[in-house]
């Protein structure tokens, strides 16, 4: 046992990433791109907000469109089994190389970083939300508009 031994290392670590429009609506992006994946990877090891922010510039820079049409959330029972959907339904995203010609919206970018941990008196495994980042378009797209200006 060393000085850094735990528990908690990338394995127990996760994150959900959402595009947030203006209007208020989140869609969870999913099949991020291997370089997104890095970067993120990098940030859940070490969960900085200026590490999270790198990854959401570099998720951000990705053209996300919707995979299918949007999904009713579920409700389901104690076993996980469907009961009913609800009225809210989401979009999957995922990354793609066609670009729209319409102008290029600017979404926030949220971040949730999550930890897993594990009971063993009931022997659970437990997935608790540790920290939300939320970044702006300013955040996100200010190093664009500096560098195109140097």
């Amino acid at each position: 046992m060393g000085m850094f031994a735990a528990a908690d290392e990338l394995a127990n670590r996760y994150a959900k990433v959402f595009l947030v429009h203006s209007d208020g609506n989140r869609d969870p992006l999913v099949q991020l791109t291997p370089q997104d994946e890095d970067l993120l990877n990098r940030a859940l090891e070490y969960p900085a907000r200026k590490n999270f922010l790198r990854a959401a510039r570099q998720i951000v820079s990705e053209n996300w469109i919707p995979a299918f049409q949007r999904r009713p959330l579920l409700r389901v029972n104690g076993n996980g089994d469907p009961v009913s959907a609800e009225d809210k339904a989401y979009r999957v995203m995922v990354a793609s190389p066609l670009r729209s010609e319409r102008e290029e919206r600017k979404p926030s970018v949220e971040i949730q970083f999550w930890k897993l941990t594990y009971d063993p008196h009931t022997r659970h495994l437990r997935g608790s939300l540790a920290e939300t980042f939320v970044f702006s378009p300013e955040e996100l797209f200010e190093w664009r508009a500096t560098r195109n200006d140097s």
